[in-house]
């Protein structure tokens, strides 16, 4: 079993990718041209797959927070139609509150008022029944 040990590896040079000769090996400068139009092309692409990238992560965000503008438009519409309507709950309960206290007042009142009366009553037998009794000898 071989293995490497960790300061070979640390050694090791990471592979890079081989320079452009800025002289022809062969003297022909079509090689050197053909070497450099190849890795021109390289990065031509490459810069061009990340300018779509770009864009294409340019126009998921817009996506994403004109979501999110909607969500909040929607949410503030909720949230003024819950408010309107306990505004509306409010009212409605405290006319409610309102209307139960004033037929809760009229009625002890009436029940005062028939208090009255049949004690008036009652008081008027009990003189009646000693009018009699005095009345009959």
């Amino acid at each position: 079993m071989s293995h490497k040990s960790s300061s070979s590896i640390q050694n090791e040079a990471p592979k890079k990718k081989p320079k452009l000769e800025t002289k022809p090996s062969n003297g022909d400068s079509s090689s050197l041209t053909q070497s450099m139009d190849s890795g021109g092309t390289d990065n031509f692409v490459i810069i061009n797959q990340l300018k779509e990238e770009v864009m294409s992560l340019k126009r998921l965000l817009q996506q994403k927070e004109q979501t999110i503008l909607e969500r909040d438009r929607k949410l503030t519409e909720l949230k003024a139609d819950f408010q309107y309507q306990e505004s509306n709950l409010r009212t409605k309960m405290n006319n409610m509150e309102k209307a139960h206290k004033d037929v809760v007042e009229q009625l002890q009142a009436k029940n005062r008022e028939l208090l009255k009366q049949v004690a008036a009553l009652s008081k008027g037998k009990k003189m009646e029944k000693s009018g009699n009794i005095l009345l009959s000898p």
